[in-house]
């Protein structure tokens, strides 16, 4: 390699964290026992209004990526600060080894059979329609059948979401 080369690389393989902070989600799947499977994630965006998409880029290293295209649905929660604890502890182990469902309180979902997180600022209920290689991620685009937010007209008021930093670094917005 070109030693003009070598700063650009390391600079382009953390490219992403020039667009964080990002609202943190948590992904929930369900293990192949019934119970949830919980992980943080930063990487999702909408795709779609009408019909409503949302898009998760998860690797397929990870756990959840398995149970998603097993079961072929998801949700994503959008968790506040109080929760920062269990978040960077979900994020720290693998569902393969551990069981995270106690890491968190659970609420029945609308439309699907995978619960959502008791007490998220947000949730969304998504059947899988697509899930697409790019990379070292896969793209799962979800059909959104339902979702709940905590004061939505008023999106962020009170309750501020868990922002992602890159790594385990999380932070909240704080109005003046």
């Amino acid at each position: 390699m070109e030693p003009s080369e070598s700063p650009r690389k390391n600079f382009c393989e953390f490219y992403h964290r020039l667009l964080s902070p990002r609202v943190a989600a948590l992904v929930v799947a369900l293990r192949d026992d019934g119970r949830p499977n919980v992980m943080p994630a930063a990487w999702h965006t909408p795709v779609s209004v009408n019909p409503p998409v949302l898009a998760v880029c998860i690797s397929p290293l990870r756990y959840t990526h398995s149970l998603i295209l097993k079961n072929r649905e998801f949700t994503v929660n959008i968790p506040d600060l109080s929760v920062k604890a269990a978040v960077v502890e979900a994020g720290s182990k693998s569902g393969r080894e551990s069981d995270k469902s106690s890491l968190f309180n659970f609420a029945p979902p609308a439309k699907i059979k995978t619960p959502l997180i008791d007490g998220a600022i947000g949730a969304i209920e998504c059947e899988l329609s697509q899930a697409i290689d790019v990379g070292d991620h896969t793209v799962f685009f979800g059909d959104v059948v339902a979702c709940r937010a905590k004061g939505f007209g008023e999106v962020w008021k009170g309750k501020s979401p868990l922002l992602h930093l890159g790594s385990s670094f999380y932070t909240a917005m704080r109005e003046d």
